[in-house]
């Protein structure tokens, strides 16, 4: 337990993060949210929330799109890991200006695949999460650049480097961007856990129970992808995952590859009864059982960011459960927006929600 120095340390950050969270949208609205009949009703239901300029962004009509409003979503979020890393510093500031990255990483998963596709670079930048003046990399010369080749290059001097040099003979001889976004995720989520390990105590007993649990849940994810999407082979399997993670290894990595039901997998990591696996027994197939997986990974994510949130108040586990919970709620408002332009009830709409009760 955080005593002393610890305690006053975050004090006052917890202070400003409630702040933050009471802005989360309650249980009440959630559900009002997911019952509305439409579009329409659900935009008016956003007005009394702090998401009432989205509300106003989509009646305003004209060219914005659900994707333009994902884009903005996503950088109010990027913004709050921001507003959050002033409330702490050192090794916990540091994990955080890590985690603000996955931003960057997505929008160089964005730059990689427009180039792909040859698309202009004001195509592309409708893709890009806005960075502010916050992120290192210059975006606007990087939009210019205009091949995988080249974006590569004018990469080399950061620490997506070599893994993307390393990635590059594949996508020549594939023209597949598979093994660049592979060589992009492992050097990020390695980076994240080694931001995990340089904390120490209880902040590291958090960090690896919240961002941790994240890449514990990658990993075995990305296993079953790879497995059942692209029918590698274990070896592959192995190769295109972290190796190790807090709670996975090489030799559960293997085991998925080779065939092992996600029900055993889970119990492996987290003791059987941790995980709710109603979603998984649904399944009719290989894909449904990926797709069941991911649910059922994500919720069991969100449930330990709200017990961190609703948790002993005085330590980094309430930041990081607040952030954690704060982009689910943006990934999931983006979801309801676009079941409720198709007029999707609320079954079918909960079905595709982290935060939802069926």
């Amino acid at each position: 337990m955080a005593i002393g120095l610890d305690a006053v340390r975050y004090s006052a950050a917890n202070a400003r993060v409630k702040g933050l969270a009471s802005q989360l949208l309650s249980d009440e609205t959630w559900q009002a949210l997911t019952s509305a009949e439409d579009l329409g009703i659900a935009l008016s239901i956003l007005r009394g929330t702090v998401y009432a300029d989205v509300a106003a962004d989509v009646e305003a009509g004209g060219a914005i799109t659900l994707e333009d409003l994902e884009r903005r979503l996503d950088a109010r979020a990027a913004q709050n890991v921001r507003r959050t890393m002033t409330f702490v510093s050192g090794a916990q500031r540091d994990l955080l200006q890590v985690w603000w990255q996955h931003f960057e990483l997505e929008n160089l998963k964005a730059l990689f695949r427009g180039f792909d596709q040859g698309m202009s670079p004001d195509a592309i930048r409708r893709f890009l999460i806005p960075m502010g003046q916050t992120s290192r990399l210059p975006w606007e010369v990087l939009l210019h650049i205009q091949s995988v080749p080249g974006l590569v290059d004018r990469l080399s001097g950061t620490h997506y480097g070599q893994p993307l040099r390393n990635a590059l003979p594949a996508y020549n001889r594939e023209r597949s961007l598979f093994a660049i976004e592979i060589a992009l995720d492992i050097r990020y989520y390695r980076d994240l856990a080694a931001a995990i390990n340089a904390l120490g105590g209880a902040d590291f007993d958090d960090a690896r129970r919240i961002i941790g649990t994240r890449l514990d849940i990658l990993n075995i994810l990305w296993a079953y992808r790879h497995r059942v999407y692209y029918n590698l082979s274990a070896e592959e399997i192995v190769n295109y995952t972290l190796w190790h993670t807090f709670r996975t290894d090489t030799n559960l990595i293997r085991d998925i590859a080779l065939g092992a039901p996600p029900e055993d997998i889970l119990e492996r990591v987290w003791g059987r009864g941790s995980v709710d696996l109603s979603l998984l027994e649904r399944a009719t197939d290989e894909a449904s059982m990926v797709t069941n997986l991911e649910s059922t990974l994500e919720r069991f994510w969100w449930g330990l960011a709200r017990s961190a949130m609703g948790g002993y108040p005085f330590r980094l586990g309430a930041l990081l459960g607040y952030l954690v919970l704060q982009e689910t709620e943006i990934a999931d408002l983006v979801t309801l927006l676009e079941a409720k332009a198709m007029r999707w009830d609320r079954e079918r709409v909960c079905r595709h929600l982290v935060r939802c009760e069926e």
